[in-house]
Parts: structure tokens; C-alpha cells; sequence
């Protein structure tokens, strides 16, 4: 390798520099840079001694201000792999013989060095390619592994004519970012690259207007189309992405940093791609409300495994989405959103998910069990959330899962029960840096599970770190002392218990002495007033309560049957019999005498009313037949639950509220107070009526 860039003590820049004889011996050369040196034409001339090395592979040109050169003359080094020509002066010759000119204003095109980074996949691939120090070189790494490389970065050349590529049949990788490139492709600007499989337009003018953009590379593998959004934040121009049909092997495609918010194509069509980087745009807008157009964007993709829709601004994902996404998904990321809500429970419409990314949202709830929704998730970020605490069985039977980052959340405490211990734990790697930790002695079981498992925690030493209290802020929690916590509890138990025992007693003792006759008399007292109903005492009664309903009504039957039966018969503080007409009834008894009969053999009979119940004539008679008990044998059986709110003008239940309010019930329209209307409707069961009444009216019972 030899490396001649920059070389600025050379006095005299040379317009040309002659090449023809001082590389013509080098034949084991394998890397040449000349970058930097600063010439304005190569020609063949100079070239000419350079054919004799066939080794070379590597022959960087790079920011030489180079205007004018041939391309056809490097077609004669078979074996470079490599031909770097970025960041130059190189522009389209309009007469179209293949030649590259430079303009007459050497500054009209300036171009900052573009950001090449990439979110880096978690899943690590091969380190393949050159080994010759190129990492300097704005060419892609992936670009190498393809072949043969021709990189045109950072020039003028903002038009494509087919002919300036003749001759370059066999170049694999085409770099041709930050050209200010404005053609709306046509299928023909690279029909001499019938080879390509790399195409690198980031940071462009692309102009996406026809279905057939691209056809003629039917090789093409990677298409990188990233941070070209001159034309996509302009409304009403035609955004085609309907080319992709047409590569039949396309794998990989970047439409990132677009800010793509509107398509006329409202799917994406691909059997081939694997990898789809959309991030940078505005699926906000595009999924916006109950705009359903774009909804299934990405549905038509059947081969997509690797899905990433970062920074699109999605406070939250519509649950419609999630089932309009390839099934077949390996990858997902999510980063940088804002995400305040994620539906955890949609990772069951993605059965191959390994990697799920939702760093850098919002985030402050994470599901109680990620086993209940997925299997086979090997790798999930929440770094750079909101996230306060874990539920203890967050990572329960989670088998598959391997790297979690938790990274810079709110985290204060971690349970030891969080995360599995022994031949249970599967975990490999566990971020939890920039986490504001209690360094109490509540944090002593994290500490002990941290010790006794074998998982990587990267930087625990400096950067997992105590936030509270004062005297431990900065200091990782891995040097707590966990001698501290063991005498603290030890000692905490035992003062408890003496104080209690001992106050205890003291109190017993006290109460004693001074309010001894005090305390008989309130419990007497208390008591006379809890037990102070008299018991109904009838041997011919063989029920607690009859329960009469509208048995044609579905809805109050299963409510009868469900509920109310439940309540009374199955209650643990003592069950009830109660009749019911659709269970105890004889068949065959006519409904008049089974009616009389339940009505007769029940300290109560419960009239669950509705509207359309209290219209029957079967009310009336059920009505009218324990109305009758109270003339004859002076006994008030009568109860009231109100389903709906019903006989509103009735002067007879205006009269009831006045006697015996008790004896009528309404279904509370709030879930909280059901509670209190079941242990009402208990109590009015047991009771005698007379001991319910209003005082002003009970003489006339005790009279009789």
C-alpha cells in the first residue's frame, strides 16, 4: 500500500501530474492513494503506467478538484475493486461521449460530508470486505462486499446520460450521493450497468415520477434513496414508489429522512425486499385519525423481515396498524417517536420477532408478562424512556429473550422476582445505566441477584449509580454494603415487636382500670342495638325470600340467575334459600297455585321490577297475592328492587317510602356500591318489615 494524500510541502501543484513513470515497477501494489494532491485532469497518459499493475485493487483520487476525465479509461485495470473519484469537481459533458467536465464556477456546487451512520442493526453480521485501511473513504461498508466499486460522491454531476457509464459493465456499487442529482428517473439512465447491485443516490434531488424508475437494473440488491426530500415535502408533485414491483430482487431499501408525508401509491408492492428503513418521515400524517388510506403501507411487502419506522413522530401506533404489518417481521424499530402507549399485546400478530427497538419514546408502562405475547423476542430496547418501575412478572417464562436494555429510565428499585434466577435466567446482557437508583436496603435483593447470576451489565462499576440518598449520590450501587441492610432488619423487627407488646399491654391495662364498668356498658349497649330485630319464626316457611321477575325477559334473567341467586345462596356470610319459578316450580300445577304456593312458603317475596314486568298481569296477581297476607295474617312480606326506574307516579310506592323505605331497593348506577346494595338486600330478607317501619306508623302492627 502506498498512500501519497496531502502532501502539502510539494511547492507547486501541477494542473496535471505525470504518472507514466513512477509507479510502472510498483507490481505487487495493491492500495494506491493519491487523494488530496490536488490536479484537475487525468487522461490516459497519465494512467498509461498503471495498467502494468495488476494487482492493484484500490485507487483513490479523491478531493483533487478534479474537472475533467475519461471514465473509459479506467475500464483497462481489471482487477481494482475500487475507484474512488469522490469529492472532486466532476460534472455531466452534454454532448454525451461518456466524459465527465467540470463547470466554469468551481464553486457553484458545495456539499457538506454526509452523515453515512446508520442506526446499527442489534443483530451482529459478517465483518467482511476490504482489509486496507479504508475506513476513511465515504464508501459504505456494504458497498464493498458486492464487487467492484465506482464512487462518484461529492461532484457536480446533477444530470445522468446512459452513455457516461459505457464500457462499466462489470461495477457493482455505484456511490453517487450529494451530486445535487435532480433526474426523474426513466428506467434508462444506467442500462451499460446491467451488474449493479449496490446504488448509493443519498442526499440528492431524486425525482420519483414513473413505475419504470430503475427497471433496467435487474440485479439491483440495495437501493439507498435516503435524505432526498427536495421533491417529497412539495405537495401535489407524484411521489411513485411503484418502481419497486419491478426489482425482482431488490433486498434492501432506505427511504429514510424523506419527510415523506404523503404517497400516491397507498401500498408498497415488493415479493423480494427483506429490509425497509423508513425512518425520518411522517407516518404521524399519513396514519393520521381515521384517514385508513395508507394503513396497509407495508402489507404488500411479503418478504419484509427487517422493518424500521424510527423518528416518524407516532405519540401513538392506531391498533389497526399492527395486523396491516408483514406477520413474517424479525426486526421491528420504533425509535425516537415520542411513543406515550405501546399495545403489547399486538407482538401476538408477529410470531418470527426477534428484535424490537422502542428506545427514545415515552414510554412508562411495559407489559406484566411478555411470555403472554410473544415467544421468540431475543433482543428488546427501552432505553431512553419514562419507565418507573417492573412488574414481577415482567420476564416470566420469557425464555427467549437475551438482551434487554433499560438504559437512562426512572428506574428507583428493581425486585429481585423481576428477573429470573438459576437455570430459569436466560438473560445475557442487561443495560441499566443512567437509571436514578435508591441505594436503600430496599435494593438488597437486586444486589444479591446481580451477584449470584451470571449476566453482563456493561459499565456497573461507573455508571449504574445511586441517585438517593445524599450521602450515596454518585456512587454505583454495587459497592453498597450489604452488611448494613442485614443488622438494620434484624434490629428494625425486634424494636417493632417490643414496642408493640409493649404498648399493648400498657393500653389493656389502663382501659381496665378506668373504664372498666364504661367499656361493659357501651358493649351491652352496641350490641342491644345490632341484634335488636326480632327474627321472623314460622315452621311453614320453607324459603327466605320468592323471587318474582319478568322470566320472559332475557336480560333480567340471566341477571336473577347470575347475580341475585349468587349473592343470596352462595354468600359466605350465610347462604339463603330463595325460590326461583323457572328452577322450583312443580310442572304441571296450574300457575296460579304454584304462584300462592311459593308466595305462602317465603318469609319474603322479592318483586325485581321493570318496566314492561310491572305492565303483565302476572305482577298484578303475584302482587295483589302477597298484598293479601298482609290482611290476613298481618305480615308485610313485600320487597322492591328497582332494575329500572318505574311506578314513579305510583301513589302506593310514594306510601311505601314513607312506611317502610327499606323495603325498597334500587340497582345502584355505580359498579362501587353494588357491594352495599347486596348486603342491604340480605338484611331486608332477614328482617321482619314491622321492625323497619317508620315509628310513627308501627303501633298498628304491635297493636294487633
Amino acid at each position: 500500500m502506498l498512500d501519497l494524500s496531502f502532501n502539502y510541502k510539494i511547492k507547486e501543484y501541477p494542473q496535471k501530474i505525470n504518472l507514466s513513470s513512477n509507479f510502472k515497477k510498483l507490481e505487487s501494489l495493491r492500495v494506491l492513494h493519491i487523494e488530496g494532491y490536488v490536479f484537475r485532469e487525468i487522461d490516459q497518459g497519465d494512467l498509461g503506467s498503471l495498467y502494468n499493475l495488476t494487482n492493484l485493487t484500490v485507487l483513490n483520487l479523491g478531493t483533487n478538484f478534479v474537472k475533467h476525465t475519461n471514465l473509459k479509461e479506467f475500464q483497462n485495470f481489471f482487477n481494482l475493486k475500487l475507484i474512488y473519484l469522490s469529492e472532486n469537481r466532476l460534472s455531466p459533458d452534454s454532448r454525451g461521449n461518456g466524459l465527465f467536465y467540470g463547470t466554469a464556477n468551481e464553486g457553484n456546487q458545495v456539499f457538506s460530508s454526509p452523515s453515512v451512520k446508520d442506526h446499527g442493526s442489534y443483530i451482529n453480521k459478517d465483518d467482511t470486505g476490504s482489509n486496507y485501511h479504508l475506513s476513511h473513504l465515504l464508501v459504505k461498508h456494504e458497498c464493498f462486499v458486492y464487487g467492484q466499486v465506482l464512487d462518484l460522491s461529492l461532484n457536480n454531476i446533477f444530470f445522468i446520460a446512459p452513455e457516461q457509464f459505457e464500457g462499466f459493465e462489470n461495477i457493482s456499487c455505484l456511490n453517487l450521493s450529494s451530486n445535487g442529482f435532480s433526474n426523474a428517473l426513466n428506467g434508462t439512465e444506467f442500462i451499460f450497468l446491467p451488474k449493479l447491485k449496490y446504488l448509493d443516490l443519498t442526499y440528492n434531488k431524486i425525482d420519483l415520477a414513473y413505475d419504470y424508475a430503475f427497471a433496467e437494473l435487474q440485479q439491483l440488491e440495495v437501493l439507498d434513496l435516503s435524505y432526498n426530500l427536495h421533491y417529497f415535502v412539495v405537495a401535489g408533485v407524484t411521489h411513485n414508489l411503484g418502481f419497486l414491483k419491478n426489482l425482482q430482487f431488490l433486498k434492501v431499501l432506505n427511504l429514510s429522512w424523506n419527510e415523506i408525508y404523503t404517497l400516491t401509491n397507498k401500498e408498497l408492492i415488493s415479493k423480494s425486499l427483506k429490509e425497509l428503513k423508513f425512518k425520518g418521515n411522517r407516518l404521524d400524517i399519513l396514519w393520521k385519525g381515521d384517514d385508513n388510506r395508507y394503513i396497509t403501507l407495508f402489507k404488500n411487502l411479503s418478504n419484509l423481515t427487517h422493518l424500521d419506522i424510527s423518528h416518524n413522530r407516532l405519540k401513538r401506533i392506531p391498533s389497526n396498524v399492527y395486523c396491516s404489518l408483514p406477520s413474517n417481521l424479525t426486526e421491528l424499530y420504533l425509535i425516537g417517536n415520542g411513543l406515550q402507549l405501546f399495545d403489547w399485546e399486538k407482538l401476538a400478530y408477529f410470531n418470527q420477532l426477534e428484535v424490537l427497538a422502542l428506545g427514545d419514546n415515552s414510554l412508562t408502562y411495559v407489559t406484566e408478562k411478555l411470555s403472554s405475547y410473544t415467544n421468540t423476542l431475543r433482543i428488546l430496547d427501552l432505553s431512553n424512556n419514562k419507565i418507573t418501575q417492573l412488574s414481577d412478572g415482567f420476564l416470566q417464562q420469557a425464555s427467549s429473550l437475551q438482551y434487554l436494555y433499560l438504559s437512562h429510565n426512572y428506574l428507583k428499585l428493581i425486585n429481585q422476582s423481576t428477573f429470573l434466577s438459576g437455570p430459569n435466567n436466560y438473560l445475557k446482557t442487561l443495560h441499566l445505566e443512567g437509571n436514578p437508583f435508591q441505594c436503600t436496603c430496599d435494593i438488597l435483593d437486586f444486589i444479591l441477584w446481580i451477584k449470584s447470576n451470571d449476566v453482563a451489565i456493561p459499565r456497573l462499576a461507573t455508571d449504574v449509580k445511586c441517585a438517593t440518598p445524599e450521602d450515596r449520590k454518585g456512587k454505583g450501587i454495587i459497592t453498597f454494603d450489604l452488611y448494613e441492610c442485614e443488622n438494620d432488619i434484624t434490629s428494625a423487627i425486634l424494636c417493632l415487636f417490643s414496642f408493640f407488646v409493649i404498648t399493648f399491654t400498657m393500653a389493656v391495662a389502663v382501659v381496665k382500670h378506668l373504664f372498666y364498668w364504661d367499656a361493659w356498658y357501651f358493649y351491652h349497649y352496641f350490641k342491644a342495638k345490632v341484634k335488636g330485630y326480632r327474627p321472623l319464626e314460622s315452621s311453614d316457611n320453607v324459603y327466605d325470600a320468592f323471587i318474582t321477575y319478568d322470566t320472559k325477559d332475557p336480560v333480567v334473567s340471566d341477571w336473577v340467575l347470575n347475580n341475585l341467586r349468587v349473592n343470596l345462596e352462595d354468600h359466605r356470610d350465610g347462604a339463603l334459600l330463595i325460590c326461583l319459578e323457572e328452577r322450583d316450580w312443580q310442572p304441571g300445577v296450574p300457575v296460579i297455585d304454584n304462584l300462592s304456593q311459593s308466595i305462602r312458603q317465603s318469609r319474603k317475596t322479592v318483586f325485581v321490577l321493570t318496566d314492561r314486568y310491572v305492565k303483565s298481569g302476572n305482577f298484578r296477581i303475584a302482587f295483589y297475592m302477597a298484598h293479601q297476607r298482609l290482611m290476613d295474617d298481618n305480615v308485610d312480606v313485600i320487597v322492591l328492587v328497582l332494575l329500572e326506574p318505574v311506578l314513579q307516579h305510583s301513589q302506593f310506592l310514594r306510601l311505601r317510602k314513607r312506611l317502610c323505605r327499606s323495603s325498597i331497593l334500587e340497582w345502584p348506577t355505580n359498579p362501587h356500591a353494588e357491594v352495599w346494595f347486596w348486603q342491604c338486600l340480605r338484611n331486608v330478607i332477614k328482617v321482619d318489615n314491622r321492625v323497619l317501619y317508620n315509628s310513627l306508623y308501627s303501633g298498628y302492627f304491635t297493636a294487633k
